[in-house]
């Protein structure tokens, strides 16, 4: 069995054929989308499912071409324990768009900040920001999505209850496997963000950094039991 935490299953060729593998194998799959419509198109498909379930999103770098989502989030958000991709991308291609995005990342906040979810984040380039609003909207379940930001601040992640999800192709790289190494490992889980990730094989991460599914399940189950 494996846990896959953050998998954008939405946008493969064929979704409905590998979610039901994935659900006749036992594996844990936790589906992202990047905007609420998204979610809304894909909820009837999954809800039945035992193992698979459907995180509702607004991914940042769309914060510009589909503002007008961010009203339906509210309608959804009843509907699922999880909620991702959302957060912060100041990288080159989108800083250009920060103020949008803080502004959709904070509304989707203000929602859930009284609510028991799940939250996975994206945080390229915007670590400290996303990291200090989570804090500030009091997000208790939150687990950082192919962490890549300052090792510094990784303490300050771990002390305030949250976890990392991490792939394959941090555990080879060299900065990826300096960030792992601040990890403690019952922080760590494990995602692929299929299919975004060429370097998707869980099992190969978990080996690469001397881990056990016991321990990845582990964890699984101590940030569920928080939300029940």
């Amino acid at each position: 069995m494996i846990i896959d935490t953050h998998c954008h299953f939405d946008m493969m060729q064929n979704p409905e054929q590998y979610i039901q593998s994935a659900e006749n194998k036992g594996d844990i799959i936790i589906g992202m989308t990047n905007l609420p419509s998204h979610f809304q198109m894909g909820y009837a498909h999954v809800r039945n499912f035992r193992h698979i379930r459907l995180a509702l999103g607004f991914h940042p770098q769309l914060a510009v071409e589909s503002s007008k989502e961010l009203a339906s989030f509210s309608k959804q958000v009843n509907k699922t324990s999880y909620i991702g991709e959302i957060g912060l991308d100041f990288s080159k291609d989108f800083v250009d768009s920060k103020e949008k995005q803080i502004y959709a990342f904070r509304y989707v906040l203000s929602l859930i900040k009284d609510k028991n979810k799940i939250v996975s984040v994206h945080s390229r380039k915007a670590e400290k920001e996303v990291f200090e609003l989570l804090q500030e909207y009091r997000i208790k379940n939150a687990i950082f999505h192919w962490y890549s930001g300052p090792l510094s601040l990784i303490e300050k992640i771990i002390n305030a209850g949250y976890y990392f999800s991490i792939n394959e192709a941090m555990t080879t790289s060299i900065s990826g496997r300096k960030i792992i190494s601040k990890i403690p490992p019952n922080r760590i889980l494990t995602e692929t963000d299929a299919p975004f990730n060429k370097h998707s094989n869980i099992l190969n991460a978990i080996s690469n950094i001397g881990l056990t599914e016991d321990l990845i399940y582990s964890n699984f189950l101590k940030l569920i039991n928080a939300i029940v």
